[in-house]
């Protein structure tokens, strides 16, 4: 199973350096990466159409008719084309990891960081803007956070980036102090 998942992400990573030259060189990577996310949410959220779009007894023929109905007239020919050619090589089944993909390599493209922010309770727009523009000043990069609630962090912030962790919690703040104060006690903890 995971070996059949980095095949995928291995194909779907070539699809997505494909279309994205192709829509570079229309200059229309920004329509194409919307038309994606649209085309993806569309078949996530009817089942009966993700079943059809995958199942290996419908034609290829009639899987392109149907995106043809669906999406002609919603998004650029260089998507409705990459479908054509997913639903013709039977990948219509990678089509999310493609857009993961692709978003990646838009993101690289475009100077764009998605960092996951992590609070303790919502954050105001103030707040917001305020983490923004330090990371945007400290990165180089545009930021577009997305922002996660987790309690058990006290308080304080948790910023994820790629692989990159920044962690300004209470919770992180009170085990380091009980670790330095433990230390070097031979009766162990408090």
């Amino acid at each position: 199973m995971i070996i059949s998942d980095v095949k995928n992400i291995k194909i779907a990573k070539k699809y997505a350096n494909a279309l994205l030259e192709s829509a570079i060189e229309s200059g229309c990577s920004d329509k194409v990466y919307n038309d994606l996310i649209f085309v993806v949410e569309t078949v996530i959220s009817n089942g009966q159409l993700a079943d059809i779009l995958k199942n290996p007894i419908v034609k290829d023929s009639d899987k392109k008719d149907i995106i043809n109905k669906l999406f002609s007239i919603h998004i650029d020919k260089i998507t409705l084309e990459l479908l054509f050619v997913l639903a013709d090589n039977r990948r219509l089944d990678i089509l999310s990891e493609i857009l993961n993909q692709f978003s990646n390599l838009y993101n690289k493209i475009n100077n764009i960081v998605k960092p996951y922010i992590i609070s303790a309770v919502e954050l105001n727009e103030e707040q917001k803007n305020k983490i923004i523009k330090k990371l945007e000043n400290k990165l180089s990069k545009k930021v577009i956070p997305q922002y996660c609630i987790n309690e058990e962090i006290i308080g304080g912030l948790i910023i994820e980036i790629d692989d990159k962790t920044i962690d300004c919690s209470l919770k992180t703040k009170f085990d380091n102090m009980r670790k330095q104060l433990t230390k070097g006690n031979k009766y162990g903890s408090y």
